[in-house]
């Protein structure tokens, strides 16, 4: 089969190319947004929210 000249396309996690550690960074951001969902007992409207502080938390963590 003759192969087209395609760019490869890598998913992105927030704008950056994922690859085998952001993809569990990305699962450790969520699963910490739901804790935090469940702090609040299931409290809706807090979504972006929860996201954004594991988002802090868990790349605050990474640096280190």
């Amino acid at each position: 089969m003759k192969r087209d000249n395609q760019k490869e396309h890598k998913k992105t996690v927030n704008g950056a190319a994922s690859g085998t550690d952001h993809s569990s960074v990305q699962e450790m951001i969520a699963l910490r947004a739901y804790e935090l969902y469940l702090q609040r007992n299931g409290a809706d409207g807090h979504a972006e929210e929860d996201w954004l502080q594991a988002e802090r938390e868990i790349l605050s963590n990474q640096d280190r």
